[in-house]
């Protein structure tokens, strides 16, 4: 194929994906699901899970080889202006106050599916040993499955709570905070698995951990008040957002290019310049910043979407990969669900309150995606359980919504002479004080 038939080919194949999610919008707007749903189902619309069965190949038809690599940058482009906004939304402000608490009920959210994911990848790796995948060894491969079913989609919860009306609630901004903290953790133990998996000797993985080590440094001490003071010298009515978009991008994309040279993917780097990123900023100057990178993300992302569904053939799961997405799903669902919801019932939340604060931790999104994506690229899972786990995510992200709606009684306008209360002098058997306006 020609440059120039290539470049018509790429550009169509980007207008048909985008086109895809659009035509699928209408419905995931009347079953109440976020974009990412939609997004994913678009995905696995074009690949061979139902695509394929038409006759004469249509996916190797729209998406040849030689344009999927084209696509696969500009997919990476979007990942990682998403992994930056994600890592701007972390705002750990919201633990003011109700801090052990959050974190109790954070380390129960994580630890009880952990445990039980790695119980489960015990018995599946007795029944079937060939599951792990190249690179893993057992203790790679419990581990990785242990932290994807554990996890939480911090960016696609915050829509969910703003959606039903409980930003201001104080189930809400738990919420928020317990899958901020869980987003970290999880991305901080992802990239120790990843740099376990690449088989290093013991000098060469200590020098990998000095490397990381220095880096987030570096971005503690020196790019963080770089960015504060920079930003902070810019009027938030100024005439040069555009300069200050470059200047952000470009950190953006050079902390990415940091973390690949250290044998760390890119997402971590877009992920960690975000978090460096000033909280405090003027939020017309915020906005003036973060609304086009995170559009631009948002209308690439769809082509990470459509190339993980061209490697996604649902049709090859058969009884026994069925079985294992109900596994997966009892393990992540049950586990987060009854870690969080008890452990806030310990601290004296409501029971109703307490059910939807252990519904919200269950979202899942782009990032746990991601994280099977870097997985299955690092030979820790193979494509079989790459798709079981890909399922699973999708099928708790589509019982999040509806049964928070039941839960709350559809969504009510936040009340703002009610703000969010918090704990009075952290004494550890207090609980955030709620109003029972819901019932229990």
């Amino acid at each position: 194929m020609k440059g120039s038939s290539l470049d018509a080919a790429v550009l169509a194949d980007i207008a048909l994906v985008l086109l895809i999610g659009v035509a699928l919008g209408p419905v995931r707007a009347r079953l109440r699901q976020p974009a990412v749903v939609a997004e994913i189902a678009a995905g696995l619309l074009l690949g061979p899970s139902v695509l394929g069965l038409l006759p004469g190949n249509v996916p190797a038809l729209l998406f040849p080889e030689e344009i999927r690599s084209h696509l696969s940058v500009i997919a990476q482009v979007g990942i990682v202006l998403f992994m930056f906004a994600a890592g701007w939304e972390l705002d750990f402000r919201a633990l003011h106050g109700r801090g052990r608490s959050v974190l109790a009920i954070t380390t129960a959210s994580l630890a009880v599916p952990f445990i039980l994911a790695t119980a489960l990848a015990f018995a599946l790796l007795s029944l079937r040993p060939e599951l792990t995948g190249p690179m893993a060894s057992p203790l790679l491969f419990t581990s990785f499955l242990g932290i994807v079913l554990s996890v939480s989609a911090l960016s696609v919860l915050i829509r969910i709570v703003g959606e039903n009306g409980l930003t201001t609630s104080p189930v809400g901004a738990m919420a928020t905070a317990c899958a901020a903290i869980t987003e970290v953790v999880a991305w901080c133990a992802v990239v120790a698995l990843l740099t376990a998996a690449q088989g290093l000797s013991t000098g060469d993985f200590l020098l990998t951990l000095a490397r990381i080590g220095a880096y987030a440094l570096v971005m503690l001490l020196a790019v963080r008040p770089a960015l504060r003071t920079f930003l902070a010298g810019h009027p938030p009515h100024g005439h040069r957002p555009v300069i200050l978009i470059l200047v952000v991008s470009s950190g953006v994309f050079l902390s990415s290019w940091c973390t690949t040279q250290m044998g760390i993917h890119a997402v971590i780097g877009a992920f960690a310049f975000g978090l460096a990123m000033p909280r405090d900023l003027d939020p017309d100057l915020h906005h003036a910043i973060a609304n086009p990178l995170h559009h631009t993300g948002a209308l690439l992302i769809p082509v990470f979407f459509a190339l993980t569904g061209l490697t996604v053939d649902m049709t090859n799961l058969g009884e026994h990969g069925l079985l294992a997405v109900l596994a997966f799903l009892t393990v992540a669902w049950g586990g987060k669900f009854t870690g969080t919801a008890l452990t806030a019932r310990l601290l004296h939340l409501p029971w109703r309150d307490a059910a939807t604060l252990g519904t919200l931790i269950n979202t899942k999104g782009l990032s746990e995606i991601i994280m099977l994506t870097l997985g299955r690229d690092a030979g820790l899972i193979d494509n079989q359980l790459f798709t079981a786990l890909l399922l699973t995510a999708l099928t708790a992200t589509v019982l999040v919504n509806p049964l928070v709606r039941h839960l709350t009684g559809g969504p009510t306008r936040p009340d703002p002479e009610n703000p969010i209360p918090a704990q009075q002098h952290e004494q550890p058997h207090a609980a955030p004080e709620t109003s029972d306006e819901r019932g229990t």
